[in-house]
């Protein structure tokens, strides 16, 4: 049977989702596969713990890594028992690292999300701020009290992908991490940063299409600016796919938002 029949005009998209909870249930949170089937893909959802995660990647045409827990400082040559580094698990961050050494070195579309940008920052060699409060004043980034997402402000940088994307020089997004990247990575550029100056987005310069921010676009997929991001990464996923080439000769164009 020619398993992408089915699916000849919709990509499928890998989806990370968390570690186990006390119940023993794997969860993502459905707006990510929201922002995905909204944007014309098919969300397919990836919990850690698979042994060879090449396997799972030659099924999809795109992966989105997504938010959650923090990573291991351990993962980027920092020591694992800073006071505020919370959520941390050794097989998401096994599993996680694995799938994304393994997006860029395939060619495959990845957006990252959040933690998902920290991840590829760190694979690429890059380090962490393990607690953004230890380095930058302001608090546009979480709200220390109860731990919920916040509302802020990104300028993002000309002549970037992301930008094109975009297609504004400053948008509202809603953050929710206490960690971020230290520096941009080699093989990466800046895409964005907040008002502080905190690094707000990254994408890649040879890779067909890896993008990372920092923000959680997928709580805010209705607002067009940030569906835009989900339809180029749908988009991508059509045109760059290893899985696809050459196998969709006119593939219909994601749906719009007014």
């Amino acid at each position: 049977m020619n398993r992408t029949s089915p699916f000849s005009n919709r990509p499928l998209i890998g989806v990370t989702t968390r570690n186990r909870n006390d119940e023993g249930d794997f969860v993502a949170p459905g707006r990510y596969v929201d922002a995905i089937r909204a944007a014309g893909g098919i969300p397919v959802l990836f919990p850690p713990g698979e042994s060879e995660p090449q396997v799972l990647l030659s099924w999809v045409d795109g992966l989105v890594l997504t938010g959650g827990g923090d990573l291991c400082p351990s993962t980027y040559g920092e020591d694992p028992q800073h006071p505020q580094v919370r959520y941390v698990n050794a097989e998401r961050d096994r599993f996680e690292v694995a799938l994304a050494q393994a997006v860029l070195a395939q060619g495959i579309p990845v957006l990252g999300i959040c933690r998902g940008m920290q991840l590829l920052n760190v694979v690429s060699g890059g380090k962490l701020i393990p607690h953004v409060p230890d380095v930058y004043d302001e608090l546009d980034h979480f709200n220390p009290a109860d731990r919920k997402p916040i509302r802020h402000n990104v300028s993002l940088i000309r002549s970037t992908r992301l930008h094109q994307i975009v297609g504004a020089e400053e948008i509202s997004v809603v953050s929710w991490h206490h960690q971020a990247i230290r520096d941009v990575p080699s093989g990466w550029r800046l895409a964005a940063r907040s008002r502080d100056e905190l690094i707000e987005a990254i994408e890649h310069e040879t890779h067909p299409w890896a993008v990372a921010v920092q923000w959680h676009p997928e709580f805010t997929f209705e607002e067009a600016e940030h569906f835009r991001l989900f339809q180029a990464f749908v988009q991508a996923a059509l045109r760059f796919s290893p899985r696809l080439a050459g196998l969709l000769p006119n593939p219909e164009p994601v749906p719009q938002v007014a």
